[in-house]
């Protein structure tokens, strides 16, 4: 049923949750796991007044590269031989809708709250833009609950 899956990952708690959900399913399946990380570098541009130091895009940049291995580790010692990473720029929902019509994958895993906690009543404004944009299912974890 599914061949491919993609989890979105920041390094959170609830991304950790995400990510154990997507490597069981990629393991019922015997599918393929994505683990990708989107660097929100406009917002940190806008946020800050004469951005010019490349020192702050280096250590957002070491962190998501971080968030992707450590989950490629996790997926590989659960016996997942298809593991692929990327780290990409931009806005976070269009960047794993762009990825996914890249990648044919076949179902996103994501967590209901990420980096920055709960937003909303029920999803993260990232989960909910995926969630109408995605042109395939997207599973939304709780964290430190069940799916």
């Amino acid at each position: 049923m599914y061949d491919a899956v993609l989890v979105p990952t920041d390094g959170s708690d609830g991304s950790a949750t995400a990510a154990e959900h997507a490597i069981d399913l990629a393991q019922r399946h015997d599918a393929s796991l994505h683990a990708l990380h989107v660097l929100e570098t406009e917002q940190v541009v806008d946020q800050i007044p004469d951005f010019e130091d490349s020192s702050i895009y280096d250590r957002l940049a070491d962190a998501g590269q971080q968030a992707v291995d450590d989950l490629r580790a996790q997926a590989e010692d659960a016996g997942i031989d298809a593991v692929t990473t990327a780290v990409e720029q931009g806005v976070p929902h269009e960047e794993v809708v762009a990825y996914v019509e890249r990648h044919d994958i076949d179902i996103i895993v994501m967590a209901t709250e990420g980096r920055t906690g709960p937003s909303r009543e029920l999803i993260g404004s990232v989960t909910e833009s995926v969630v109408r944009a995605s042109p395939v299912p997207v599973l939304a974890t709780k964290v430190g609950g069940e799916s």
